[in-house]
């Protein structure tokens, strides 16, 4: 069941307890714990700013730990970036990473890391995001496993002269996501990249009809040629602009003179 966050009337209420909580820090605390709810990622960065002792902050982190909602590591870098201390932001990460939702692309790794100046401490965020990743998919499976059975008999998927039952190990990268030869739809013209993201595959549909053919207008190749380029509107300059002013105050005088609705 996916996490609903917070109403933002009751969160507001319970950020204004925690605000007007000026007796204890630990006070503060115990309003945290004693909530109801989940929180996103904006809402458990305001939480942290709230609290303004560092230990606070950490503690605040253990409780928000099961009740985030799921979010992007770009999201959960606002969390991150609430705690001051550069250790305590490695807690911090180490809190979110189950909930995040991207941490095993190379983009979400390197929002994940943006937060840290240190390089040490990007090396130990690497070791906690990698804690919660599976790189399963990625394993070309060898296929002919053996299963040993009752009374010495053995059941195989492999077949005879045959290693791997789902075929070499290099036709199944290229088959593989992301690796081999770039497969194009039919449709598409070769060697044309029009993206700026060059990697990509590139699909090049046939062009639209553009705007210009459709609704023509003054200035453009669609608008009629019998329309005179000279004209002697009005016998001379007017002296309040172009379109004001007599003998022709308002309207295209030309236009007008052709019948041309515009």
């Amino acid at each position: 069941m996916t996490k609903k966050p917070l109403d933002a009337s009751d969160f507001e209420n319970l950020v204004c307890k925690i605000r007007q909580e000026t007796d204890s820090h630990e006070k503060k605390i115990l309003i945290l714990s004693r909530s109801r709810g989940c929180f996103n990622a904006e809402q458990a960065a305001r939480i942290l700013y709230e609290l303004p002792r560092p230990a606070d902050k950490v503690i605040a982190l253990r409780i928000l730990e099961p009740r985030l909602c799921l979010m992007t590591s770009r999201e959960a870098r606002s969390i991150v970036e609430a705690v001051s201390i550069h250790n305590d932001r490695l807690i911090a990460l180490d809190c979110v990473k189950r909930v995040l939702t991207d941490s095993q692309t190379p983009l979400g790794e390197e929002y994940s890391l943006s937060s840290l100046i240190f390089e040490n401490d990007k090396h130990r965020a690497r070791s906690i995001l990698h804690t919660v990743r599976s790189d399963v998919a990625d394993t070309i499976p060898a296929g002919g496993h053996q299963g040993y059975t009752a009374l010495g008999g053995l059941n195989t998927q492999a077949k005879p002269l045959q290693i791997n039952l789902y075929g070499d190990v290099a036709s199944q990268m290229d088959s593989a996501a992301g690796h081999g030869k770039v497969r194009l739809i039919p449709a598409a013209e070769q060697g044309l990249i029009p993206s700026i993201y060059t990697g990509h595959p590139s699909y090049a549909y046939p062009p639209d009809i553009p705007y210009t053919q459709i609704r023509s207008y003054p200035g453009t190749s669609g608008f009629p040629t019998r329309v005179s380029a000279t004209s002697d509107y009005p016998g001379g300059a007017p002296p309040l602009g172009y379109h004001s002013g007599a003998p022709a105050p308002v309207g295209f005088y030309s236009l007008d003179q052709s019948r041309i609705a515009y």
